[in-house]
C-alpha cells in the first residue's frame, strides 16, 4: 500500500488531516457518530441511559455562546436533551469553571449531562470533578471507552459506517498512544535543595520546578537507560509533582548542558537529560506512606500513582498488577 506523508510525518488516518488538539479529537468523534449509528447510541448510552436507539441526533461542533464555546454538541430534541462533550488531551481534566459555562444552555434546552473527555481514568476524574453543576449531571469519559465502543460496535456496522469506525480508532489510536502496563509506568526520584554548581545555582529540585528539566548518570548505579515515560519527584516525604517526559537525550558530561556545574567525577561521565512537559494531576501531594525509604528510587503505575492515597499504596497496587506481591 501506497504511504502519505505530511510535513515529514505519516498520514495514517483520514482524521490524522485534522491534527491532534482537543477540537480534532471531538470532530472526529463528532463526525463518525454523525454517520454511524451505533457508535452513536452506544456512547450516548453511556452518557444518557434513557437515551432511545430510535432517536434522531443532530451534532455540532464548536458552538459559540454568551459564555464560551462547546467541543460537541449533541441534541436529542424528541426528549429536550442536550450532551455537551468537552475534551482534554492527555490527562487534563476541564476545571469547573469552564463546565459551569455550559449549564445555562442546558437548562435552556430542557435537560441534558456535560461529559469530559480525556486519558485521565474515571477515578481520577472522581477525584478532581463534581458530580453536577446545578443539578447537569457531570460524566467523564476516559479515550479508552470509546476505544471499546468502537469494537463493540465494529460488527454491526458495514460500509461506510465500518470505514469510519476504521478510521476513527486508527486515529485515536495514534493521538492518545495508548500504553502497555511497562509504557505507563512512572519513575519516581527524590529531590533536595543542595546546589552542585555552587552558590547562585539552581538546587536539584529548582532545576525541575524552574527549568523543567531532570538529570542523572547514564548507565551506572542503576539509573535507567531507556528513558521512563512519566517521572514524580518527592520531597517533604510525599510526591509533589508529576511530569511527562517531552524529550531525552544523552550527553557526554553534564556541563556539556549545564557549564557552571563544576570538574570532576561525577559530571564529567554521560548523562541522561529529560525535559519535562506540564504537569499532571493529581497536584495536591502524595503522601509517602509506611516503609518507602526518602531516598529510594521507585517505578510506579501511573494510574495507580494518581488514584491510590499513598505511595506506598500505590507501590503495592503496581505489584499487585504485575503478579509481584509485596512481602
Amino acid at each position: 500500500m501506497a504511504s502519505l506523508t505530511r510535513y515529514g510525518t505519516e498520514v495514517v488516518s483520514a482524521f490524522s488531516l485534522l491534527g491532534q488538539d482537543e477540537n480534532d479529537l471531538t470532530a472526529a468523534l463528532g463526525f463518525t457518530m454523525a454517520r454511524c449509528k451505533a457508535l452513536s447510541n452506544t456512547v450516548l448510552g453511556r452518557v444518557w441511559p434513557t437515551h432511545s436507539d430510535d432517536a434522531d441526533p443532530d451534532f455540532a461542533l464548536e458552538v459559540r455562546a454568551e459564555a464560551g464555546r462547546t467541543d460537541l454538541e449533541v441534541r436529542l430534541p424528541a426528549s429536550s436533551t442536550l450532551v455537551i462533550f468537552e475534551a482534554k488531551r492527555d490527562w487534563l481534566l476541564p476545571t469547573t469553571q469552564q463546565l459551569a459555562q455550559y449549564v445555562p444552555r442546558v437548562h435552556r434546552y430542557g435537560s441534558g449531562v456535560l461529559v469530559s473527555l480525556s486519558q485521565a481514568s474515571t477515578a481520577l476524574a472522581a477525584t478532581q470533578l463534581p458530580a453536577q453543576i446545578d443539578g447537569v449531571p457531570i460524566i467523564h469519559l476516559p479515550w479508552r471507552d470509546i476505544l471499546s465502543d468502537i469494537a463493540t460496535t465494529r460488527p454491526l456496522c458495514r460500509g461506510r459506517e465500518r470505514i469510519w469506525l476504521e478510521e476513527l480508532h486508527t486515529y485515536l489510536t495514534e493521538v492518545i498512544r495508548m500504553r502497555t502496563v511497562a509504557d505507563s509506568m512512572v519513575y519516581s526520584v527524590v529531590l533536595n535543595d543542595e546546589r552542585p554548581g555552587g552558590a547562585g545555582t539552581p538546587t536539584f529540585r529548582e532545576f525541575v520546578t524552574e527549568q523543567h528539566c531532570y538529570f542523572h548518570p547514564y548507565g551506572t548505579g542503576g539509573w535507567p537507560t531507556d528513558p521512563p515515560n512519566f517521572m514524580a519527584f518527592r520531597w517533604g516525604a510525599a510526591v509533589q509533582r508529576i511530569h511527562r517526559i517531552t524529550q531525552a537525550d544523552v550527553v557526554p558530561t553534564i556541563r556539556d548542558r549545564f557549564p557552571y556545574l563544576p570538574k570532576g567525577e561525577a559530571s564529567d561521565r554521560p548523562h541522561a537529560v529529560y525535559e519535562l512537559g506540564p504537569r499532571i494531576p493529581p497536584f495536591d501531594p502524595i503522601p509517602n506512606g509506611t516503609g518507602i525509604y526518602p531516598s529510594s528510587r521507585l517505578w510506579i503505575l501511573l494510574d495507580q500513582l494518581q488514584t491510590a492515597p499513598t505511595v506506598r499504596a500505590a507501590l503495592t497496587g503496581t505489584r499487585a498488577l504485575q503478579g509481584n506481591g509485596l512481602p
